[in-house]
């Protein structure tokens, strides 16, 4: 009988360790099968952005070459080229934001033929603060009622930007030139228009310059290009004389992020940035896509502040360096330019806002190393 019952005692401890084992190898292959699982579609797009946020840190040849999944990008909203927004202005000083497909509303909103327009093109992003893009394009719209602001963005996050540089630049210049020729028709003097922007968009609004020129046989009165990017390719740096009446470039980087060599009928060096080679990054900057957003800056703090920031003209960096210089021809970087303005202007800029030195900012003074102390200033 003892016997009995420990054989069957036996047999229950033997059932329970092979359940037991079974249960464990069950579990081991599942976790096999999870592992061989593909990542979820959502899990892959935060690993593309995470990726593209840190290549572009780097500059425009790791971000355009980016391992990223595009067949996963296609599939979330805001990539398309009809996702690009219009920031226009109403009679009650209110900013309406529009889908791009909206151009021939255009005439309906506060656009006066008898003010001069700015078209600023957006095509860059970042997600530090201080450089906040879409912030201090509002501000200009809401300082500068003198002005027809509209603002066209290409970039209000890093995938639209990747699309922009690497996908949509020529329907992004069609839709720049739609908006010219939707100016025109409501009365507005072609003359009268400044196509400006900032790295990628510098490139866009030049496109869309010279299509307008291309199907109109008449030039745009000028276009400001910020620090115009190097792109994906070098057959899409766009700014060149030939696209308006006058072309202004203000530099800023010069290496992984913006055209070193001049570009327009007035090239602006602040601080030699992107002229001399071995001056790589702009004061206050660590960092180099720090110095390609220096001059966005300077420009929204000379159109929302009203600020003056000298430059004058100079056959190189080093004759600006040895005082040897026409101080008498000498511009503020802006809107207005005279006529007879041409060739390398250089000045010197703070670290912090204010940015000018004004008139001291045309001679040239050896400066210490300095570190990152820029602060948001509008």
């Amino acid at each position: 009988m003892r016997t009995e019952d420990n054989m069957q005692k036996s047999t229950a401890q033997i059932i329970v360790a092979v359940c037991l084992i079974c249960q464990s190898l069950a579990v081991d292959v599942k976790d096999r099968d999870k592992a061989k699982m593909p990542l979820n579609i959502d899990s892959v797009q935060r690993h593309n952005i995470k990726l593209l946020t840190e290549q572009l840190n780097r500059g425009w040849r790791a971000f355009c070459d980016a391992p990223v999944d595009e067949g996963v990008m296609s599939l979330f909203q805001g990539i398309n080229p009809s996702d690009a927004r219009l920031h226009v202005m109403t009679i009650t000083n209110q900013s309406v934001e529009l889908p791009i497909k909206s151009i021939s509303q255009i005439k309906d909103f506060d656009i006066n033929p008898e003010r001069k327009t700015l078209i600023y093109v957006n095509a860059f992003h970042t997600a530090d603060s201080y450089f906040s893009v879409q912030e201090h394009l509002t501000l200009l719209q809401n300082s500068r009622r003198d002005l027809n602001v509209i603002v066209v963005d290409f970039a209000k996050d890093v995938a639209q930007l990747y699309y922009a540089v690497r996908h949509h630049l020529s329907v992004n210049g069609y839709f720049i030139y739609k908006l010219v020729r939707a100016l025109k028709d409501a009365g507005v003097s072609v003359q009268d228009i400044t196509l400006a922007g900032h790295s990628v968009g510098a490139n866009i609004a030049a496109l869309g310059a010279q299509l307008f020129a291309r199907e109109n046989k008449q030039l745009v009165g000028q276009l400001i290009a910020i620090d115009p990017a190097t792109m994906c390719r070098t057959s899409d740096i766009l700014v060149k004389q030939s696209v308006a009446s006058r072309v202004v470039v203000l530099h800023g980087e010069g290496d992984v992020f913006g055209v070193r060599v001049p570009l327009g009928h007035i090239d602006i060096y602040p601080n030699g940035i992107g002229y001399f080679p071995r001056r790589k990054l702009q004061p206050g900057c660590d960092s180099k896509i720090c110095s390609h957003m220096y001059p966005f800056v300077l420009f929204m703090e000379a159109l929302i502040e009203g600020v003056m920031i000298p430059a004058t003209k100079c056959e190189s960096w080093a004759k600006f360096r040895q005082g040897d210089c026409n101080f008498q021809n000498t511009i503020n970087i802006g809107l207005i330019y005279p006529a007879s303005a041409k060739g390398l202007y250089f000045c010197l800029t703070q670290p912090n806002p204010p940015f000018t030195y004004m008139e001291h900012g045309l001679r040239y003074k050896a400066r210490r190393p300095e570190k990152a102390t820029v602060k948001k200033s509008f």
